[in-house]
C-alpha cells in the first residue's frame, strides 16, 4: 500500500455508501481546512481508498471521511488500508489517538474498525443522529 496526500475525492462509491462516508460537498470543503489531512491510498498503482482526518488535539485525529472504492470492497482491502493508514500516521504525524464514528446498524463498518483495534466508547442517539463512537486502541 502507498499513501499520498490527496487533492480531491476520486474513488467510486454508490449513493448509499456516500451516506456513510459523507457528502461530496462536505468532503471537498474540508480540503481547505487547516486541521484536516486528506489521503489517497493505493494498492500498487491502483487507487483503492480515501481518508480524511481532522486533528482535534495535538497528534489526535478523528477519522472523518473514509471509504474504499466500491470495486475493491469486501476483499479485506478496508482492513489493510486502515492498518497502513494508522502506521503511516504513527510514523509521519506522531499519532497518539484516533477516533471515528459509524452509523448505528452498519455492522460491516463495525467489524472492520474492531478488527483493526477500535473499541466502542458510546452511542450518540439524538434527534437525527444515531452514531457509534469508537477509539483506536494504541497497543
Amino acid at each position: 500500500m502507498r499513501i499520498t496526500e490527496s487533492k480531491g475525492f476520486n474513488i467510486s462509491l454508490t449513493p448509499e455508501e456516500l451516506k456513510e462516508v459523507g457528502s461530496i460537498e462536505e468532503i471537498n470543503k474540508a480540503f481547505s481546512f487547516d486541521n484536516v489531512l486528506s489521503f489517497d491510498i493505493f494498492n500498487d498503482d491502483i487507487l483503492v481508498g480515501f481518508a480524511q482526518l481532522r486533528e482535534y488535539d495535538k497528534s489526535c485525529y478523528f477519522l472523518w471521511h473514509f471509504g474504499i472504492d466500491n470495486r475493491y470492497q469486501n476483499k479485506g482491502v478496508g482492513t489493510k488500508v486502515l492498518i497502513e493508514l494508522i502506521d503511516y500516521l504513527k510514523i509521519n504525524y506522531n499519532l497518539k489517538e484516533m477516533t471515528t464514528t459509524y452509523l448505528f446498524g452498519n455492522e460491516h463498518a463495525k467489524h472492520v474498525y474492531e478488527k483493526v483495534g477500535f473499541v466502542e466508547t458510546d452511542v450518540v442517539d439524538e434527534d437525527g443522529i444515531h452514531e457509534v463512537n469508537m477509539i483506536y486502541n494504541m497497543m
